[in-house]
């Protein structure tokens, strides 16, 4: 009877998460249509026609190095998000972005725990991600994403006195196919930009890495956030609208991806991300750039199980800087500081057996572009 009750209670539980989780997808949505409202009400039709043809051309936003004098100079597309910005027929871009995030503190929601507890207790990710995009249709582009992972994760077993375990992975990550169709663009006479996107993440990363002991007793592989890959087909699906307005930039995206089964009967839980930015260009070498960043996370599956204390639901803002090198390549350096979060996570008794989601400290994002 006691089981039996319990297993009632779980399963209210999970569907209470579940009704929780479509809520927050759809504050999410309310969210972004009112932004994208909002840049009707700032930008209007009126303003494709208040300034100059070369201001509203999106394909030289990083061709203002050279520009005459007088003219006009452009900011370029935020560091730590997409954007609505579709390349022309023909037109080819390029970036590179480094990305560094260090987790080594135990929240319970958005509570920090400073006690002794077992399990996970440091994680480095870097990466590297080669991007390439091109036009290859009028209102079409195609874009590719090639991401390097080395993944760093320091961790004690339920006797607190041994030594950490130190466990790295390094190679190739999962790619990534999108396609994207202008539906609005400023260079065709709209007064904003506003793409649609899809596409499919493929299961190219190495997801077969196994634990050490002791934790191999328990799980034969190490989790699918701690593989170079998750071994599943997860369809994505974009929305992005950009509004520029002389030297300001204003961005709005959302992305949200469905996770497959994945390797060893584990799964990555589905991610909604949403993003706002602003931009405003200095002059022609320099902008100055603000995002508001969103992460909504769902636990992910080990082993055919709900990981209780993996996803939740994080908020960066993020403050950046482009330096426009030349015409047509730049460096971009943002910093994501998380403003709040709501990590998952349970108590056990003793304490020090509680499972509690591990958060970032710090990150940096780095990108150097270039387009042709």
């Amino acid at each position: 009877m006691y089981f039996q009750n319990r297993n009632d209670l779980l399963r209210r539980e999970n569907l209470w998460r579940g009704i929780k989780s479509r809520e927050a997808v759809l504050k999410r949505l309310t969210v972004f249509l009112s932004v994208c409202a909002w840049l009707m009400l700032v930008g209007g039709p009126h303003q494709v026609h208040a300034g100059s043809n070369a201001e509203a051309d999106p394909e030289s936003e990083q061709k203002v190095a050279a520009k005459p004098a007088g003219k006009p100079v452009k900011c370029i597309a935020p560091v730590n998000m997409s954007n609505g910005m579709v390349l022309p027929k023909g037109k080819y871009a390029a970036n590179v972005k480094y990305r560094y995030v260090h987790k080594d503190s135990l929240y319970n929601g958005s509570t920090k725990k400073n006690g002794s507890y077992g399990g996970k207790y440091d994680r480095v990710n870097q990466s590297v991600q080669l991007t390439l995009k091109a036009g290859l249709f009028e209102n079409f582009e195609a874009r590719v994403m090639v991401p390097f992972w080395d993944k760093q994760v320091k961790r004690k077993p339920g006797n607190l006195a041994k030594p950490w375990d130190t466990d790295t992975v390094s190679g190739l990550g999962d790619v990534v196919v999108m396609g994207r169709y202008a539906l609005m663009t400023q260079r065709g006479g709209d007064w904003m930009n506003l793409a649609l996107g899809a596409g499919l993440k493929l299961p190219t990363g190495d997801a077969d890495h196994e634990n050490g002991l002791p934790y191999s007793n328990t799980h034969k592989y190490i989790g699918p956030s701690g593989q170079l890959g998750s071994g599943s087909w997860d369809p994505k699906f974009e929305i992005g609208a950009t509004k520029i307005i002389g030297r300001s930039r204003f961005d709005a995206h959302m992305m949200y991806t469905v996770t497959g089964q994945g390797a060893h009967d584990s799964r990555v839980g589905n991610q909604f991300k949403y993003d706002f930015g602003y931009g405003y260009a200095l002059n022609k070498y320099f902008d100055l750039e603000l995002e508001l960043n969103g992460v909504d996370q769902q636990r992910q599956w080990f082993d055919g199980s709900a990981d209780d204390s993996n996803g939740g639901h994080t908020i960066f803002i993020t403050p950046g800087v482009h330096w426009k090198m030349t015409e047509s390549s730049h460096l971009s350096v943002g910093v994501p500081l998380v403003v709040y979060r709501d990590l998952n996570g349970y108590s056990a008794t003793p304490e020090r057996n509680s499972r509690y989601g591990i958060g970032e400290d710090f990150q940096v994002v780095t990108r150097i572009g270039i387009s042709f």
